[in-house]
Formats: C-alpha cells, sequence, structure tokens
C-alpha cells in the first residue's frame, strides 16, 4: 500500500514538472512571436515602401521639412526645380530654390557613403574622370563611353582645355558633364590660400567659356587630391561660398597609384573599393600616361550593367 503511495507521487510530481516545462514552452514562444510583430511593424519589408521612408527613419535628426523634400524631390530632377523657381512667388522660389540645394546635398551625401544606408539605395554609377582633356585617353574614354551609351563626367583641369578645345567639345557635345578641377593643377600655387584657390577656380570657369561658349557654366568642383586633406576647411569654405558643390569619390580604381598600373590590377582595385555600394562615385583618369585605364574601362563598365547598375553623369542629378 505504502509502495503504490510513492508511485502515484511520483507520477504526480513528475506530471507537475511536464507541464511546468511546457508552460515555460508557451511563454517562451508567445514572447518570440511579440518580438517578431514588434520589428516588423517597426521595419516594414522594402518593397511595400517607398525607399525615402528607409532614408528617412535612418536619420532621426532630419525635420519634418528635410523630410518632406526627399519625397517631393523623388521623381524631379534640379533642372524641373530650377525652372520652377523662375515662374514661381518669392516665397515659392526660396522654398524650391531650399529643396534644389538639399536634394544635391543629399546626392552628395550618399554617394560618398556618410548618407543612408546604401542597402536602401538604387544602384548607380557616377564615372568621373581627373586631369583632362588630352589628345589621346580621353578621346579613346570617349569611344568607349558612346559604344557603351554610358555618359559620365569630366573634371577637367582649365589649361588642358585650352591646349585641346576640340576634345572638350566632343566631351560636352556627346552629352557628358564638364566640371571644374583647377585651372593650374598646381598644388603648391592653389593651396597656398583660399584666395589663390578662388583665383584659380575662377580662370578655370573662364578657359571652359572660351571653348564652350559665354553661355556655359558650371557649379561641381573637385578638389586635387580630395577635400579631405589636412587643412582644407577653409579651402572648402570658399569653395562654398563661390556656389560650388565640390564631389570627392568613395571608389577608384588605382590608377593614381604608378606610371601606369596594369588591367588587371585596376580592374581588381576598382572591384574591391566598390563593396558594399550601391551608390559609385569613381574616381579615374584621362591623362595619355593612363593607357591601361581605358584598356580596363570596358570590362568595367559591363561587370557593373551585369549587376544592374544604373550609369549617370553629375549633370543629370
Amino acid at each position: 500500500m505504502e509502495r503504490k503511495r510513492k508511485n502515484k507521487k511520483q507520477v504526480y510530481m513528475i506530471r507537475r514538472l511536464l507541464a511546468l516545462l511546457i508552460l515555460i514552452l508557451l511563454i517562451a514562444v508567445i514572447v518570440s512571436l511579440f518580438k517578431k510583430l514588434g520589428t516588423a511593424i517597426a521595419k516594414p519589408k522594402i518593397e511595400d515602401h517607398n525607399v525615402s521612408t528607409y532614408i528617412d527613419k535612418d536619420n532621426e535628426n532630419l525635420s519634418k521639412n528635410e523630410r518632406n523634400a526627399i519625397r517631393i524631390l523623388e521623381n524631379s530632377t534640379v533642372e524641373n526645380i530650377n525652372k520652377e523657381i523662375a515662374f514661381a512667388s518669392y516665397e515659392k522660389a526660396a522654398e524650391l530654390e531650399d529643396l534644389s540645394k538639399y536634394r544635391l546635398e543629399k546626392m552628395k551625401l550618399n554617394s560618398m557613403g556618410k548618407g543612408a544606408k546604401q542597402a536602401y539605395l538604387k544602384k548607380q554609377v557616377f564615372l568621373t574622370f581627373d586631369d583632362g582633356p588630352s589628345s589621346k585617353s580621353t578621346e579613346a574614354i570617349l569611344d568607349i563611353l558612346k559604344e557603351e551609351d554610358v555618359k559620365a563626367t569630366f573634371f577637367v583641369v582649365g589649361k588642358n582645355a585650352l591646349n585641346f578645345p576640340d576634345v572638350l567639345k566632343r566631351v560636352y557635345d556627346e552629352g557628358h558633364t564638364v566640371a571644374i578641377h583647377t585651372y593650374s593643377h598646381d598644388y603648391k600655387n592653389i593651396y597656398s590660400s583660399p584666395e589663390a584657390l578662388e583665383a584659380d577656380i575662377n580662370k578655370a570657369a573662364e578657359s571652359l567659356k572660351s571653348v564652350l561658349g559665354e553661355n556655359f557654366s558650371t557649379n561641381l568642383y573637385r578638389f586635387p587630391g580630395g577635400s579631405w586633406r589636412k587643412n582644407k576647411e577653409a579651402f572648402v569654405e570658399k569653395v562654398e561660398s563661390m556656389g560650388y558643390i565640390y564631389f570627392d569619390w568613395n571608389v577608384l580604381n588605382g590608377d593614381a597609384e604608378g606610371a601606369n598600373p596594369s588591367v588587371d590590377y585596376l580592374v581588381n582595385k576598382f572591384d574591391s573599393t566598390r563593396k558594399g555600394y550601391n551608390v559609385i562615385l569613381s574616381l579615374m583618369h584621362d591623362t595619355n600616361a593612363k593607357t591601361n585605364t581605358v584598356s580596363s574601362l570596358r570590362q568595367i563598365i559591363r561587370d557593373l550593367k551585369d549587376e544592374g547598375f544604373e550609369f549617370k553623369s553629375l549633370g543629370e542629378v
């Protein structure tokens, strides 16, 4: 009799333990479901929402007006905004002008990997070429761009524009963006003071006008060596006060790392530096010495096309 009571007691205890374990498992499952539900509410799937929604959430410091600016400008261009400004009331024109500047600034940050998370951005590539035009490499690059139906941006050295005016005209006539990369490219001179840089930029702008006509203008600029060099703050302020938007780069092919690096080196360098970027703003050079930049360009373009990248020039922004 006593043995039966002990057996019943043991069975009872086992049942209680099993019931307790089942209860704990049920609670864990319910907590897990609530967590997943909360995550789904906080971060809906990308395909269900506009990309700009994610850009807004990614930066909690954006004001309401800035969030609205992103949405308003999602399907517009700077050219269209400028046309609206010309025929708008004073108050409306001022608002549109602010939106135009804001849109360009956001694009600049995104292209440098400093804005919204790259995974949220449409795949775009901005090929840029520095230090030209030149008599051979620029022409060869233009041939490839034309055959591949790709538009690019050429950051031009003013004195080279005067030396090869027909090449610069071809760049412009074929729909590529012409931007300023100084007149002299003389580091010692242009970085001697902000005023020296200003004089150099103005001289470069005049040289481009003398080739492309008085109606030509650009507000795009690239610092020789980039804007992040030491003690550049005063020079950046000067460029911005002149109304220019400066662009660095987030991807490069390494053609400035030697006299003329091999094609394999250039392609591999480009591929390694572009990892993680959906918006690519690349740095290459179109001087005559960079023959392998020309030789590697088609492969780089086709690799990017195969991955679904859209090619644009900065002037199309």
